[in-house]
C-alpha cells in the first residue's frame, strides 16, 4: 500500500520523487520501492522522523511498537496512519509530538488509482491540513471523512471488500472451467462482468437489489442462480463474513 501512494503521488504530479523518503525494516522493500520510483531510501527510521513534514505509516499493526520507539520522537506536521485497527489515541501515545494525526483506511484498488479511502482526523484540519491528506488520497482513488467510529466497518466493507470480490472471481472463474471454457476465457468473461457491473453500480440511480431485479427474468436463468443463492443464505455469509472482520479490527486496536 505505501508503494500505491507513492506511485500515486508521482503520478498525479503533485510530487516529485525528490519530495520523498523511505525508510523500512530488515527487508528489500524500502530499497526496491526506491529503485523503481526515484524517491529517497534513508537507512533508519529516525532520520525519516528528524527530516519529514508529513510523515505516512505504513507498518503492520503488530510493527507499530517498534517503530514508534525508533520514531517516537518525531513531530511532523501530519502523521497519516493506515494501519487496521490502531486507534488515534494510541497512535498519540506513540507519537506525543505529532501536530496532527489523521488515520487512513485505503484499499486495494490504489495499486491503479482507483481505490476509495476513508479518513478520520485527530481534530478538525484546517485548510492547509486537509489540502495535504486529500492530496495524498486523490493520488490513488476517491476517498471520504468519516468519523474514527466507524473506520472498524470501513475496514471490514471497503478494507477488506476487494478480497471478497477476488474469492467471488475466483469461484466464478473455476465454475466457468466446469462449465467448458479455458481457463483464460474464464477469467476474461468474469473480470469484465464485474467491472462492467460495478460501473453500472456506481453510474445508475436504481438501488442494487433493483437492479438485480431488472437483470432476473421470471423463470430465467439469472432468477434459477439467485435462488440458490437465496437457498444458501448467501447474505447472511457476506453479513457473517464482514462482521468477522470489523471484529478483528477491533481486536487490533488492543495491541
Amino acid at each position: 500500500m505505501a508503494g500505491a501512494i507513492v506511485r500515486g503521488m508521482i503520478a498525479s504530479g503533485k510530487l516529485s520523487p525528490s519530495d520523498i523518503s523511505c525508510a523500512c525494516g530488515a527487508d528489500d522493500t524500502g530499497e526496491k520501492l526506491s529503485k523503481e520510483t526515484g524517491i529517497s531510501l534513508l537507512p533508519s527510521l529516525e532520520e525519516i522522523a528528524a527530516s519529514s513534514d508529513s510523515i505516512v505509516l505504513a507498518c503492520k499493526p503488530q510493527q507499530l511498537a517498534e517503530v514508534a520507539s525508533q520514531m517516537g520522537g518525531a513531530s511532523p506536521r501530519i502523521l497519516v496512519s493506515i494501519l487496521a485497527g490502531t486507534t488515534i489515541s494510541n497512535l498519540r501515545k506513540r507519537f506525543p509530538r505529532a501536530k496532527k494525526i489523521v488515520r487512513v483506511m485505503p484499499n486495494m484498488p490504489a495499486q491503479i488509482s482507483m481505490g476509495i479511502s476513508c479518513y478520520a482526523p485527530e481534530s478538525e484540519l484546517d485548510p492547509d491540513e486537509r489540502a495535504t491528506v486529500e492530496s495524498v488520497l486523490s493520488a490513488i482513488g476517491e476517498f471520504m471523512p468519516v468519523d474514527e467510529n466507524k473506520l472498524d466497518a470501513v475496514t471490514a466493507l471497503s478494507g477488506s471488500g476487494p478480497g471478497y470480490l477476488f474469492e467471488f472471481a475466483a469461484a466464478m472463474i473455476n465454475a466457468g472451467e466446469q462449465l467448458g471454457f479455458t481457463r483464460e476465457e474464464a477469467k476474461k468473461l468474469t473480470s469484465a462482468t464485474l467491472l462492467g457491473s460495478a460501473t453500472l453500480l456506481d453510474r445508475s440511480n436504481l438501488e442494487a437489489d433493483e437492479l438485480c431485479a431488472a437483470v432476473s427474468s421470471p423463470g430465467g436463468t439469472t432468477l434459477a442462480a439467485l435462488e440458490v443463492f437465496k437457498k444458501n443464505n448467501f447474505r447472511k455469509t457476506v453479513s457473517d463474513a464482514l462482521k468477522a472482520a470489523a471484529k478483528r479490527s477491533r481486536e487490533l486496536s488492543q495491541l
